[in-house]
């Protein structure tokens, strides 16, 4: 990870080096380069909230398909503070042994709290789950989008 943050801030260092040189250097018009600074810093600001999916923060992408629960962490919401609260789940996403867990954030919801805490007690005793994901409201998926289904160690392992 070191060598492509290192790879990433010297591609920064050279674009704001290019944009320096076309600012102080050229005879272009002031408002076409005042857009260059704008565009640059844009650009930036995209490139940030992009990398804030590869450095170990919460994605709020959505769940995958079919995925194992390893742990949930759960932030209920607090009125009187204007906190909403929010779920982060750990998630080994079904048949993808060779990539790592992967941090979601969900927004908190009383019956997925208390599904997501069944499942993590009961996975402690050795039962086995896997979630799916689906439309919420169906039948299959729950009214949040997301079922929990008990299954067995071999049911666990043929699918990963």
């Amino acid at each position: 990870m070191t060598a492509a943050i290192l790879g990433l801030s010297a591609g920064f260092i050279l674009v704001l080096l290019i944009l320096l040189l076309l600012v102080l250097k050229t005879t272009l018009d002031w408002r076409l380069k005042l857009l260059a600074i704008l565009v640059s810093t844009g650009f930036y600001w995209v490139q940030y909230t992009a990398l804030l999916q590869y450095g170990g923060w919460p994605s709020e992408d959505t769940l995958p398909d079919e995925f194992v629960l390893i742990a949930s962490h759960v932030r209920e919401p607090d009125p009187g503070k204007g906190d909403e609260g929010g779920m982060y789940w750990w998630v080994h996403q079904s048949g993808a042994l060779d990539q790592p867990p992967r941090v979601y954030r969900l927004p908190y919801r009383v019956e997925l709290h208390q599904s997501s805490e069944k499942v993590v007690q009961e996975q402690k005793q050795g039962t086995q789950y896997v979630g799916r994901t689906g439309p919420a409201g169906s039948p299959s998926s729950g009214s949040f989008g997301v079922k929990f289904e008990r299954i067995s160690k071999s049911q666990r392992h043929s699918k990963q």
